[in-house]
């Protein structure tokens, strides 16, 4: 098997991707945030080209269905922010290791969550959108986890507009971030063997999602996935 990881870690692992495929798939946002924690602690050889991998499939599709609501001025402003992220991202990721890929997905996850539970409100503005696309670039691309700074500037934006402009945002950053890693010599053989086990739990967990659209309320799954993602963020810290 990939990397050695045991039939029952990476059902778990599988598990967890499915859930968090789901949640953004409902939300907008919370794979990275679920799962990355999981992954790297199974196998920190999962992050973070799996997760970038993962994440463009999953956000074409939530994309395609909710087209008409993107704010597009919001994702181009992101994402103009995001390529320097990209850049610095992708340096840290061939200097550092395993310690440091830990402490930026559990950091970022544990401030994403704290915003949301004391309810930290980040005005939705240009600078604001370009501050978080570029610390969104940084920590995607070395960590594998781009959600936490958008989820903290966007978390109170109108739900279908929050789950179309960030799909969008997701899906050409991470093929940026991929890109950046492919560069740089970060994906190998090991790394594509490990997404490629990913990826039909991410084609399950969206699936999933679309019959529960309007029926599970919004605020009960946020609470769930916030309180999944502390203690798996602390665990992993």
């Amino acid at each position: 098997m990939a990397a050695d990881v045991e039939w029952w870690a990476l059902a778990i692992c599988l598990a967890v991707v499915a859930l968090g495929a789901a949640v953004q798939g409902l939300i907008g946002m919370g794979m990275g945030m679920l799962a990355a924690p999981v992954l790297t602690l199974v196998e920190p050889d999962f992050l973070p080209v799996s997760m970038l991998i993962a994440v463009i499939p999953l956000s074409v599709g939530v994309a395609r269905r909710e087209w008409a609501h993107v704010q597009w001025r919001h994702a181009l402003l992101a994402l103009a922010g995001r390529l320097p992220g990209v850049v610095l991202g992708a340096w840290a990721a061939t200097r550092t290791g395993d310690r440091f890929l830990s402490l930026v997905i559990g950091t970022s996850v544990l401030v994403a969550v704290l915003a949301s539970v004391t309810g930290f409100r980040v005005r939705t503005t240009d600078t604001s959108l370009a501050i978080a696309g570029l610390t969104s670039g940084f920590t995607a691309t070395s960590a594998g986890t781009g959600g936490p700074p958008m989820a903290i500037t966007y978390q109170h934006a109108e739900p279908r507009a929050l789950r179309a402009t960030l799909a969008v945002f997701f899906t050409v950053g991470a093929a940026i971030s991929l890109f950046a890693l492919v560069i740089a010599g970060e994906v190998g053989r090991v790394e594509l063997e490990l997404s490629a086990l990913v990826l039909p739990a991410v084609g399950a967990g969206f699936l999933a999602s679309r019959p529960l659209l309007g029926r599970v309320p919004d605020r009960l799954i946020r609470s769930i996935v916030l309180a999944a993602c502390t203690v798996a963020a602390l665990t992993l810290i």
